[in-house]
């Protein structure tokens, strides 16, 4: 299995558009054999949390296959796994 970067961006209805906190961008490593899966399961994990939260709207995702530094200190979450939102730290 291959650890992709999964990005994904909320926005929140809460705060004002002109808050630093409207839009706001949250990163983990999804472990897949392919990244379509991984995409997929980060998306699941992403709108579950949009839908569990009511204020937090999904606005996109991507894999970031460029992405450079030390990523050790990101979440790891296999496909399949249901991460809690303790574990990837929304």
């Amino acid at each position: 299995m291959k650890r992709y970067l999964y990005v994904v961006w909320f926005r929140n209805t809460d705060m004002p558009p002109d808050d630093q906190d409207y839009e706001w961008p949250a990163c983990f490593l999804v472990e897949a054999l392919a990244a379509n899966d991984a995409l997929s399961w980060g998306d699941q994990l992403a709108t579950d949390y949009s839908k569990r939260r009511g204020t937090e709207v999904f606005l996109k995702s991507y894999l970031d296959v460029d992405a450079e530094g030390d990523l050790s200190q990101l979440p790891v979450v296999q496909v399949g796994y249901k991460a809690s939102d303790e574990e990837i730290g929304w």
